[in-house]
């Protein structure tokens, strides 16, 4: 997707693509969805999934404006508002995050930008 595949495990991330935010769209509040949600475009309100298995992927061109709650985050556009990942939160190179981020795991990669804390939830903290 961003690159090359990356291991979890012994086993490939897989993930199913269930909603496409695509390039020139704009999505005004919180979008509800399960199973994986890819942003190219625009969503002015946040995202939000009480699916243990979500997977949201917010693209280089994509903006993403209010706080997010998820399971697993990639991200290599931009996030304004405050992340709350009960899992895995991977940025790349060209993130940019205005908020705190919430994580159980965080890759952060030289070029990501976090204008925030980053705060580690534990099973306690949770």
């Amino acid at each position: 997707m961003f690159g090359s595949k990356k291991k979890q495990g012994k086993e490939r991330l897989r993930t199913q693509i269930n909603t496409l935010i695509g390039e020139g769209t704009t999505v005004t509040g919180v979008v509800q969805f399960e199973g994986g949600l890819h942003v190219v475009g625009t969503i002015k309100g946040g995202a939000k999934s009480e699916d243990s298995s979500s997977v949201l992927i917010v693209s280089e061109d994509a903006l993403v404006t209010g706080d997010i709650h998820v399971n697993h985050l990639i991200v290599n556009g931009q996030v304004d508002g405050n992340i709350y990942a009960t899992g895995k939160v991977e940025l790349f190179d060209k993130a940019r995050i205005n908020g705190d981020v919430h994580y159980d795991v965080l890759e952060l990669p030289a070029g990501a930008e976090v204008n925030g804390k980053l705060i580690r939830q534990t099973d306690d903290t949770a």
